[in-house]
């Protein structure tokens, strides 16, 4: 037999990793292989299925090669005789094997070992292939969802935008139909058109999945429009149904809140002005915006509206708005157009388009609102927020200059009530994060991204661990680990928290119910969020979900920051008075950098406070410190309220605490939240510390 250089086997694995395929290299590589040592047959074997299979004609290889033979094993292969075989290992992470068959002659030591060369070749190339195949899926995945952010943020600029509504129907449809690759059609309700799946859903009013006869996938979508199923947004797809669904959904949503506005838009807007205001409305504001040259414009929005108008009504809201546009436009030029958008946005297109100016008269706007305003025999207080958009930096287009102050105005009320804030180009980078970031929280709970940690509360007097707290942790495969203050609030804005917090109380629940077994005084401390607890039902919510887990309501403790308490005290104190009825422990988290009064905190029904850790923060406390956390304690001591102090990082931090009498605290210094695996050996741990 012929003896094959190095050289020779260069060239061979060369041409393996030039094979377009994976299939292609292994048909490749078997061929080569059976050439070079002059064999009859040969196959690649993974996991016992056969692949690349040469010289075995049609037929699927016999049973005795597929079962990888051992090195020198004679085969009986039918129409061929007595083989002589031998397979040759493709090497780590690879369960297979190169099985070449040879007649009449045996393989010598020299054939095996560059058989086995071979083999091994081919296993690197199929390793490097499969590689290449899973980066290039995550990149085009990626894609993808950078796609499909662009898309809906450009369709919700057009709906913000007014464009014409087919216009808009007409770009959902197109971008559904680029991004899936897929065919698409919106079936509007009372459509003289045969579609089953379109008719399902609405009927049902759920996502609707079925099998065509050429077997591709059809997704229906109900389509909502001001609450009403207004039609169905269907998609004929080949591919995984969960991501293709995914996103067919995204896309009716854009449908039904383009349909939405196009009713209100019909409704409210049939003339070029305002009813309520007198002012004009979005159509005549951009149409003024053509008629000038190099406009700026302010974008306002008005803070606390929507309560005056829950609670007041709508005609009383209707008088609020038709003032605060007497004040803007008392606040203005003469060469000023001022409109109401709807709602409670109100827009300015300037005639000057200097940056000093612009930002000038949104203060002047600004000052004027924050005045009280007579309704209906009372004194009604509101705010604004402004965003200012400039040619200079955010373009002459009038679509895009007022999406560009509509950005700028988002950002005012993310920096708080009042303010003023100038479109910047970085903003539009931030709100594709928010929207990317909000698309992939919606899909971290279903897809079990998030998890839990426990902090121990501690007995300051010897260290024992008398309860935990839950801590809700989102490690994103994307992303890596996301901050729960950047993900939080925009759970909160999505509609999201509730749903999320439901699942942090239930699993938290189930946990420490367990420990209980093994320590049965062990507490649950868990944050909530001010739209959990004036959510309707959650209060029931709440007592099944402990009950589902065995856990006592006695042993659970519901956290609640002072601002979200003060911010709408008399629905939270009725909420707090319920849980209380059933049980439920309740407690103030970062005491003391909120403004709640002490007359609230004497009638709020809550039974711990927790001291902010930004009194203790210090490395070594001054006497100042030690006077307001004392402070804080003796209160918490006389309304009869347990004392928790946040933030223990040192021992001289533990030593003051201490002294000053606080009977529980939490920190890294006592412990660090922890795995839910590494809490029961710490509760059979003896106390950090014995009694002084």
């Amino acid at each position: 037999m012929p003896t094959w250089s190095t050289q020779q086997l260069t060239e061979y694995f060369i041409a393996v990793n030039a094979a377009p395929t994976e299939d292609a290299a292994v048909a490749l590589a078997v061929e080569r292989a059976a050439e070079i040592v002059e064999a009859e047959v040969g196959v690649v074997v993974l996991a016992g299925r056969p692949h690349g299979a040469w010289g075995l004609g049609r037929g699927a290889p016999a049973p005795a090669l597929l079962t990888l033979p051992a090195a020198g094993a004679v085969v009986d292969l039918p129409g061929l005789g007595d083989v002589h075989a031998v397979p040759s290992q493709l090497g780590s992470g690879l369960a297979g094997a190169l099985v070449v068959g040879r007649l009449d002659e045996p393989f010598g030591p020299e054939e095996r070992q560059t058989l086995q060369g071979m083999a091994q070749m081919l296993g690197a190339a199929m390793r490097g292939a499969r590689a290449l195949a899973a980066e290039q899926t995550l990149r085009a995945e990626r894609e993808r969802e950078a796609r499909l952010v662009e898309t809906l943020l450009a369709i919700q600029r057009g709906i913000s935008a007014r464009r014409p509504l087919q216009e808009t129907l007409d770009a959902i449809t197109g971008g559904a139909a680029e991004l899936l690759g897929a065919q698409v059609r919106l079936v509007l309700a009372g459509d003289d058109t045969s579609c089953p799946a379109a008719d399902a859903a609405m009927r049902s009013e759920e996502l609707y999945v079925d099998e065509d006869a050429e077997g591709l996938t059809v997704i229906a979508v109900p389509v909502l429009a001001a609450g009403e199923t207004a039609g169905a947004l269907v998609a004929r797809v080949s591919g995984a149904e969960g991501y293709h669904a995914d996103q067919v959904e995204a896309f009716a949503q854009q449908a039904g809140l383009a349909l939405t506005d196009a009713r209100t838009v019909e409704e409210v807007h049939e003339a070029h002005h305002d009813h309520v205001t007198g002012l004009p409305n979005r159509a005549l504001f951009l149409k003024a915006f053509h008629d000038r040259d190099r406009a700026g414009v302010l974008f306002i929005d008005l803070d606390r509206f929507k309560a005056v108008n829950d609670s007041l009504g709508h005609d009383a809201g209707d008088k609020l708005l038709a003032a605060v546009a007497g004040r803007i436009r008392g606040c203005v030029r003469v060469g000023d157009t001022v409109a109401r958008l709807g709602g409670d946005e109100f827009a300015v297109l300037l005639g000057d388009a200097a940056r000093d100016s612009a930002v000038a008269t949104g203060e002047r706007i600004i000052a004027a609102v924050r005045e009280p305003f007579r309704i209906e025999g009372r004194s009604v207080y509101i705010g604004a927020s402004i965003g200012v958009a400039l040619p200079a930096t955010a373009g002459a287009v009038p679509d895009e200059l007022l999406s560009c102050a509509d950005l700028a105005m988002y950002r005012a009320k993310k920096d708080g009530p009042g303010r003023v804030v100038v479109y910047e180009p970085a903003m539009h980078a931030a709100a594709l994060h928010y929207l990317s970031l909000r698309a992939d929280l919606q899909r971290a709970l279903a897809g079990g991204e998030f998890a839990l940690q426990y902090q121990p509360l501690v007995r300051l007097d010897n260290g024992t661990v008398v309860g935990v707290e839950a801590l809700l942790r989102w490690n994103s495969p994307e992303r890596g680990v996301v901050a729960p203050g950047e993900f939080l609030p925009i759970a909160e804005e999505a509609g999201l928290i509730g749903d999320i917090g439901q699942w942090v109380l239930a699993s938290a629940a189930r946990q420490v119910a367990a420990w209980r077994r093994r320590r049965p005084g062990l507490t649950l401390n868990v944050n909530i969020s001010g739209l959990e607890l004036l959510r309707p039902g959650f209060v029931e919510d709440v007592t099944r979900t402990l009950a589902a887990a065995a856990l006592p309501t006695s042993a659970v403790t519901l956290e609640l920051t002072e601002s979200v308490l003060m911010s709408d005290p008399k629905p939270a104190v009725l909420a707090l008075n319920r849980l209380r009825a059933r049980g439920v422990q309740l407690s103030i988290d970062d005491f003391g950098t909120g403004y709640s009064s002490l007359a609230y905190l004497r009638d709020l029904p809550v039974d711990e406070l927790k001291v902010d850790r930004a009194f203790i923060a210090r490395t070594q406390l001054t006497g100042r410190d030690m006077a307001l956390v004392s402070t804080i304690m003796e209160l918490g001591h006389i309304l009869g309220l347990r004392v928790v102090a946040e933030g223990i990082e040192n021992q001289a931090q533990l030593d003051a605490v201490q002294r000053l009498g606080c009977a529980l605290g939490q920190g890294f210094h006592l412990h660090r939240p922890m795995d839910p695996a590494a809490i029961p050996p710490l509760l059979d741990a003896p106390p950090l510390y014995r009694a002084a």
